[in-house]
């Protein structure tokens, strides 16, 4: 069947196109039973206005673009789920652009074919001169989770230092001085400053190694790792899912966690309190990283001319059985594990 278009509304309900619109614009003025003969003609063809069209002659569509890459990590998806409501709450809808790690431009640029609102990139990063042809057009970009100095960008991020930095502290407390830091594969902004927050917090004197991993090979390059070296005592993880490959490399090792292997990651997702890992992570909220990102893109386009911010949003430790606040290592025997992998 062919879609139906407004002309074919407005055929079959006696009236013309500029009243069919109306009666599909919010705001739009028409009797109440001109409206009801529109909505039966629209009902019988199946008709659904065109958004695309709708803005053509608008100057905005209520489409507001979303670049961002593989939703593997369940923080990402309960993101885009808060960031979805919070949209539909102020009458707006979210187009997924799919993207990529590292710049991406070309991903926000699809975005613009749509006629978008506004942009939020939540996966890599944009370049400057990207930054100022949306500017340029008077298409707001909100970028979440990394930094850009650029002229109408505004960034929202966790407080990834202050965050691990206590993960550093709880570590240190507990004796620990060799730790191990397990990072993404690729590199990106958060993992930078998650390092850096726990290099701080665990003190001067203290060894930290570094390891690149995917969530899948996380569980078999920990237990390499731990096996090459006896004397880690600590494992800190750019997020859960890192972390939990690291529960499962110590288990299978025959570790005792946490008193011979403290680990803690961060994002605090769902599964870390499951008592299949009881994880020790770093909290912080995709429910307030949306509403900032809602309210401000509704702000912006109130007044494009307000200046550019970067909101850094509070992360809190929340400590379980993998790392708790009381625990300490010392005095412990450990069997070198070089023999056990």
């Amino acid at each position: 069947m062919k879609r139906a278009t407004i002309k074919d509304v407005a055929r079959s309900a006696g009236v013309s196109p500029a009243t069919v619109s109306r009666v599909f614009t919010a705001g739009g003025t028409v009797s109440a039973g001109v409206a009801e003969k529109v909505r039966r003609a629209s009902d019988l063809l199946a008709y659904r206005p065109s958004i695309m069209a709708r803005s053509l002659t608008r100057s905005h569509n209520d489409l507001v673009a979303l670049v961002v890459g593989r939703l593997n990590n369940p923080f990402d998806a309960q993101l885009v789920e808060q960031l979805s409501e919070k949209l539909n709450a102020r009458g707006k809808r979210l187009l997924i652009v799919p993207a990529d790690y590292g710049e991406n431009d070309p991903a926000a640029l699809v975005a613009l074919d749509y006629q978008v609102d506004g942009i939020i990139v939540a996966a890599g990063h944009l370049s400057a001169h990207s930054a100022e042809r949306f500017l340029r057009l008077g298409v707001p970009v909100i970028l979440y989770g990394r930094e850009l100095q650029a002229p109408g960008v505004d960034c929202v991020i966790a407080d990834n230092v202050a965050g691990a930095r206590q993960v550093g502290a709880l570590f240190a407390r507990a004796g620990i001085r060799r730790a191990l830091y397990l990072r993404h594969a690729h590199s990106t902004f958060s993992d930078e400053e998650r390092g850096r927050g726990f290099r701080e917090g665990l003190g001067g004197g203290a060894t930290v190694l570094e390891l690149r991993s995917g969530a899948t090979d996380a569980r078999a390059k920990v237990m390499a790792r731990l096996g090459e070296d006896a004397d880690i005592r600590g494992v800190f993880c750019a997020n859960d899912l890192l972390a939990f490959g690291a529960v499962e490399a110590a288990l299978q090792l025959g570790l005792d966690v946490p008193k011979d292997l403290h680990i803690a990651g961060f994002d605090d997702i769902a599964m870390a309190a499951s008592p299949v890992y009881d994880l020790t992570s770093v909290q912080h909220s995709a429910g307030a990283v949306a509403a900032w990102v809602v309210d401000r893109l509704h702000r912006r386009l109130e007044d494009p001319a307000m200046p550019v911010t970067t909101c850094r949003l509070p992360a809190m430790l929340v400590t379980r059985r993998t790392a708790p606040a009381s625990a300490a290592l010392g005095g412990m025997a450990i069997t070198d594990r070089r023999n056990s992998v």
